[in-house]
């Protein structure tokens, strides 16, 4: 005889060899509820920490596409660097009786001079080299985390300034002489006269700090002080690219570590015998031997 089965109690949870659980008690979403709380207590400084990082990943492709306007020029130019200058013929589109005009131009202060603001000194050709090299953009000479104007460019409505990035006065024909430039380093104007060090050790643009910020070069430190301030955009560190190409950030542990505000004002930093970051910038700036500080 086939009885009908009675399903008990103990079994009725059961289905298909699946236990079937019920609903969350009271208890339990309170714990759930504590525990997404302390969750979002410890992860927010770090998400807020995470923004820096995008911005150090725009920054790394803004060198690299920097980096090769800079090698296609040289290719177009039989091996000859791009023009570098500094000073007055920087400024303004002025250029050089001798030189002509440089890779980029355009003088920057915290004042309300139009250069400040003029990107037209980046992305024409009459006043920048690497212009045509670059399709005339603009976005790539700037460092997405440098958002910085004094108050009296804030009040007539400035949000930033053109330009975050230098180019190494020593790479390029152009007035490096005419300037503080250290005995140490070797002003190149071809790429086959790289030799200390070689291209893939060789620095050629890089964030610099906005107080130090002026023309579009930048000279590398004597033994004991800054010349020009690298940038700390990237918690503590800056953005760089070679002279083969590629780019990459380097943290700073040393002298540099005392520029992570912006006074609005230049100053010189001082630097001790074996500061770690003065001798990272000198070991990969062209020298005229192996000797670096």
């Amino acid at each position: 005889m086939n009885a009908s089965r009675t399903e008990c109690p103990a079994e009725s949870g059961r289905r298909d060899g699946q236990q079937v659980r019920g609903a969350f008690t009271l208890l339990e979403l309170a714990v759930v509820l504590a525990t997404v709380a302390v969750l979002l207590a410890v992860l927010t400084p770090a998400l807020a920490r995470m923004k820096p990082n995008g911005y150090t990943v725009q920054c790394l492709n803004n060198m690299r596409q920097l980096a090769r306007a800079w090698q296609v020029y040289a290719d177009d130019n039989v091996g000859r660097i791009v023009i570098n200058l500094h000073g007055g013929p920087a400024a303004g589109g002025v250029g050089d009786p001798v030189y002509g005009k440089s890779w980029a131009s355009g003088w920057l202060d915290w004042a309300t001079r139009s250069d400040n603001t003029n990107t037209v000194f980046l992305a024409d050709p009459r006043y920048a080299r690497l212009a045509s090299y670059l399709n005339r953009t603009t976005n790539v000479f700037k460092c997405p985390a440098d958002k910085y104007v004094s108050s009296t460019q804030r009040a007539i409505g400035w949000t930033q300034r053109a330009r975050s990035y230098s180019a190494t006065i020593y790479l390029g024909a152009g007035n490096a002489e005419q300037g503080p430039i250290d005995p140490i380093y070797k002003h190149v104007t071809r790429i086959s006269d790289m030799l200390y060090p070689t291209p893939a050790q060789t620095w050629v643009h890089l964030d610099e700090h906005p107080d130090s910020m002026n023309d579009a070069a930048f000279f590398s430190p004597h033994q004991a002080f800054w010349i020009d301030n690298p940038a700390t955009y990237h918690n503590g560190a800056a953005a760089f690219s070679f002279a083969d190409g590629h780019s990459e950030i380097h943290k700073w542990t040393g002298s540099l570590t005392r520029l992570t505000q912006v006074n609005f004002n230049f100053s010189t930093i001082s630097a001790l015998p074996g500061d770690p970051d003065l001798h990272w910038v000198s070991f990969h700036s062209q020298r005229i031997s192996a000797t670096s500080y």
